[in-house]
């Protein structure tokens, strides 16, 4: 088992190896450059869930464990799709989602961060929640909307949606689901969970 100070020792060459910058590595990360030299010179270290990010990151197991998760996504009746938290492109729309909504479904890899509207602008823009979850600190969110993009393709109905983040080393990813909900429920942030609220629960 490595300790904390070799991952950080071998984060350099790791980083050469995959052509990775400090301040691209840190902008993954949601913290600055100086916090990555800091690490990579031993004046400090991360603390544990980015010390398991970098860990994933340095493994073979987060694209692994993608494939697994979108094939998972891919074939589920479940209105569900799966977005990457840069620039919120669509990674993949489970069969439900593509017969439920046939046209959002097609946005392919367009990056709708710049399309977002209503309860889902609420989050992914504000910098500094976007930094909390590409720390890995954010964990659920769960809110009622009648859409999500101002592009034509996303078809207005009143449904509950659920943001799952999931980190694949660098990679953050969002696992969405959707389920109709009655005419009556009123639209809004339900509730926002961060992974220390779990853990103090």
């Amino acid at each position: 088992m490595f300790h904390e100070s070799d991952i950080c020792r071998m984060l350099p060459a790791w980083r050469k190896a995959a052509g990775i910058k400090q301040t691209v590595l840190a902008e993954m990360l949601g913290v600055s450059q100086s916090v990555i030299s800091n690490w990579e010179t031993g004046k400090d270290s991360p603390n544990k869930r980015l010390m398991l990010r970098l860990i994933d990151s340095m493994s073979a197991s987060a694209g692994q464990r993608v494939e697994i998760d979108q094939m998972a996504i891919r074939t589920s009746p479940a209105v569900r799709a799966s977005f990457d938290l840069d620039g919120v492109r669509l990674v993949t729309a489970s069969q439900g989602l593509r017969a439920a909504w046939p046209t959002f479904a097609k946005v392919g890899n367009s990056r709708l961060s710049d399309h977002l509207v209503n309860e889902a602008s609420l989050f992914l823009h504000d910098t500094d929640f976007l930094k909390s979850a590409r720390r890995g600190e954010v964990a659920v969110i769960t809110a009622v909307s009648d859409r999500h993009i101002d592009l034509e393709m996303d078809t207005p109905f009143l449904h509950r949606w659920t943001a799952v983040f999931r980190a694949y080393g660098t990679a953050m990813h969002i696992d969405m689901s959707y389920e109709p909900c009655a005419p009556n429920t009123k639209k809004g942030v339900e509730q926002a969970v961060m992974f220390d609220d779990l853990a103090s629960a």
